[in-house]
């Protein structure tokens, strides 16, 4: 299979990332990684999202120090990918 990297730049997506996630972990296609960098959110979207990288190995989480602004956190996902794809996703992106 190739490996298809999947990144998610976050801020505060504490009400949908759960149901992004589990669309993205149900697919058909498993040679994948889930790059998660959260720009240093305020609600629970770091608890959510370290919970399910310590259930699956495909899921990495990055947590920012300070607020690094959106562009900067779309890079910093993409320095990070390491497969031969990339695609990315939004915390209230749903997939069949």
């Amino acid at each position: 299979m190739t490996l298809v990297s999947i990144g998610m730049p976050l801020y505060n997506a504490e009400k949908h990332v759960a149901e992004a996630l589990d669309c993205l972990l149900a697919q058909t296609h498993t040679d994948f990684e889930i790059i998660i960098s959260d720009n240093c959110s305020t609600d629970r979207t770091a608890d959510i999202v370290e919970d399910y990288a310590a259930r699956d190995n495909r899921i990495t989480v990055y947590r920012q120090t300070e607020n690094v602004g959106p562009v900067t956190n779309f890079h910093f996902v993409i320095q990070k990918a390491k497969g031969e794809f990339f695609l990315w996703r939004s915390y209230d992106d749903w997939s069949d």
